[in-house]
């Protein structure tokens, strides 16, 4: 296409600036795509572009099919809900969260039964990923999962005194212990 051109009155159209000025740029109209298909037969070109007035639609012909130029949509506005602002009928829209006005459900913290003394507790606390999973598993209060696997020990496990100073041994050997007091840790290797 040769672009855009205003003619004079009188002014003679030569065969060049019809086929590109007029034929080349017409937006063909069409009662239905039977009709176009009709009208056309073969004779159609990448960058044809007509109108069908069933569907009232644009579409152009893009080398090998028909296709719609434009999709209207159907979005007429968007409305601010509960904790939003912003919202529009036209252009881009936003929306924003007001966060003063966000409530946590208190379905949601049905099943917690900390004290807001222990919840204190964790204000100010910033844990990855990796550190929170190691909680996995815990399905009481931590120190009551210690104690029970304190008690899975060999025996009693007693706690010195505050300022005590006791001494545990660890020994390897290749024989049998043969003194030591509570606690010392004895490892026989046998050959």
């Amino acid at each position: 296409m040769t672009g855009w051109k205003e003619w004079a009155i009188a002014e003679v159209v030569d065969a060049d600036e019809f086929q590109s000025y007029l034929q080349d740029q017409v937006v063909m109209v069409f009662a239905d795509a039977a009709a176009r298909s009709a009208a056309l037969s073969t004779s159609v070109a990448e960058g044809m572009v007509s109108y069908l007035e069933d569907s009232s639609a644009l579409f152009f012909y893009n080398g090998s099919a028909w296709v719609a130029a434009a999709s209207d949509g159907d979005i007429t506005g968007v409305t601010a809900g509960t904790a939003l602002t912003g919202g529009g009928t036209t252009g881009d829209v936003t929306l924003n969260v007001d966060l003063s006005a966000v409530t946590i459900p208190a379905s949601q913290l049905s099943d917690v039964t900390s004290t807001a003394a222990e919840l204190n507790i964790l204000d100010g606390v910033t844990a990855t990923t990796a550190e929170l999973n190691f909680v996995d598993g815990v399905t009481s209060a931590v120190q009551t999962q210690l104690d029970a696997r304190v008690l899975e020990t060999n025996g009693a496990v007693t706690t010195a005194a505050t300022g005590s100073n006791v001494v545990r041994n660890i020994t390897l050997s290749t024989s049998a212990p043969s003194s030591g007091s509570d606690g010392d840790v004895w490892l026989v290797y046998e050959a």
